[in-house]
This record gives structure tokens, sequence and C-alpha cells, in this order.
């Protein structure tokens, strides 16, 4: 399913620490049926929207809040896609 997240980034340097990590955002190490599709960072790093495709809200935003600690709050919503625009093909398959 596609979910869309806006963060609101707390601590710049750990939003960056994990933005940067090849091993979360690198894609391969991500659980299955899970993949980043956008992200977009503001100018002086105080908020982020990432657009994601998941199991469930509830899956990435555990998968987030690991990641990120305190450095940032999720608000992780279901993209209707019906009122979306551009939403891309599924990506991944769900987990068996």
């Amino acid at each position: 399913m596609h979910l869309g997240v806006i963060h609101e980034i707390r601590d710049p340097a750990g939003w960056d620490r994990v933005m940067g990590s090849k091993e979360l955002y690198g894609h391969p190490d991500l659980p299955p049926g899970f993949a980043i599709l956008a992200s977009v960072t503001q100018d002086d790093a105080a908020r982020g929207v990432c657009f994601w495709e998941a199991p469930s809200a509830a899956e990435l935003q555990r998968l987030l809040e690991g990641a990120f600690g305190d450095a940032v709050v999720h608000d992780v919503f279901v993209a209707d896609p019906g009122r979306s625009v551009n939403l891309p093909a599924p990506q991944t398959t769900a987990p068996a």
C-alpha cells in the first residue's frame, strides 16, 4: 500500500544521519514489503515529506520510530489512490 509521511524534524543531525544511511535508505536492507519512493526535506530541515510503499501504516510507523528515535516525529497516513496524483506502480510484494 502507498503511504505518506510528514516528518517533524527535531534534530536535523539525527535526520541527516538516517537519511544518509545506505543500510536504511540504500534499499537492500529494508524489510521485505518496504520501499521508499520519494523524500523531500525542507530547506531549513524543520520538516520532511516521504512517500512509501509498506504493508501497513502501523508497520511503517514502527520502522521509522526505530530508525530515527526521538530525532523526528512521524505522521504516517494511507494514501487515497482516488485523490492522489502520479502514484507509482507497486514496487514490492506483500511478505508471505
